[in-house]
């Protein structure tokens, strides 16, 4: 019976920062983003991890995405962007 919440109190206002989110209460800064919108909707355009080819010779690639770390191909492209 003592911890119970105060129904009189005012409700806590969570003020966020741009850039930040609240988390389960915890303030959560957001790591910088170095690609902009635009860039990140050109990638589902040509990156294998989303079209499941390579972009440089069309090759297929298998897209087991939970143990896929690296999208090189065998023709010589690298992933080097993401």
């Amino acid at each position: 019976m003592d911890f119970r919440e105060n129904p009189n109190a005012e409700p806590v206002e969570l003020w966020e920062p741009e850039g930040a989110t609240y988390y389960n209460g915890e303030l959560i800064v957001q790591p910088q983003q170095r690609w902009t919108q635009q860039q990140k909707l050109e990638l589902l355009d040509w990156h294998p991890m989303f079209t499941g080819k390579c972009p440089q010779c069309g090759a297929s690639n298998d897209r087991d995405y939970t143990s896929r770390v690296h999208w090189d191909c065998e023709c010589g492209w690298m992933d080097d962007s993401i």
